[in-house]
């Protein structure tokens, strides 16, 4: 059974390369539960639609001003259309072995994901580094017990008109 709650919090604190990372993760789940129930048909045809729904997203977040972009939409088509083709397949063991071909793909492609968003999180922006203040906000205890709010609103933000 796949934490969703612990995902959640991930997907809260994540860099933008880092929810691409457990985009992959989550579809590797997916499968693993599908390869895992291939016995059981209903339960298989679900993790594999849920699989499906996490290559669509890959799909929809492709940039195609990027040139590599052509390439990853070109994985992604094949990796869905071969869930598409065993999803609803009496053949189990050509179903897994087709499962066992898109986990390599993801288990691949994450590789070069996680290599991204380790270095993306390394090098800050250049947009969050020039010119732009820092903002502090906390909770405090008063005498009373009760929690106060703390914001630094420094009014200078650094734009000129």
């Amino acid at each position: 059974m796949i934490d969703t709650s612990a995902y959640m919090v991930r997907i809260s604190q994540a860099s933008p390369a880092g929810l691409v990372v457990i985009n992959f993760e989550l579809i590797l789940d997916f499968l693993n539960e599908a390869l895992e129930s291939a016995g059981e048909r209903e339960i298989f045809r679900q993790h594999l639609q849920k699989a499906k729904e996490g290559i669509e997203q890959l799909i929809q977040s492709l940039d195609f001003e990027v040139p590599v972009s052509q390439t990853f939409y070109d994985i992604y088509s094949y990796c869905y259309k071969l869930l598409c083709d065993v999803q609803f397949s009496t053949d189990s063991e050509a179903a897994c072995s087709a499962v066992k071909e898109v986990q390599e793909y993801m288990e691949k492609l994450l590789e070069g994901w996680r290599e991204t968003a380790e270095k993306s999180n390394l090098e800050p922006t250049a947009e969050a580094t020039e010119d732009t203040p820092k903002v502090y906000t906390g909770l405090t205890y008063g005498r009373d017990g009760q929690a106060n709010e703390y914001i630094d609103e420094n009014k200078d933000r650094g734009y000129m008109a």
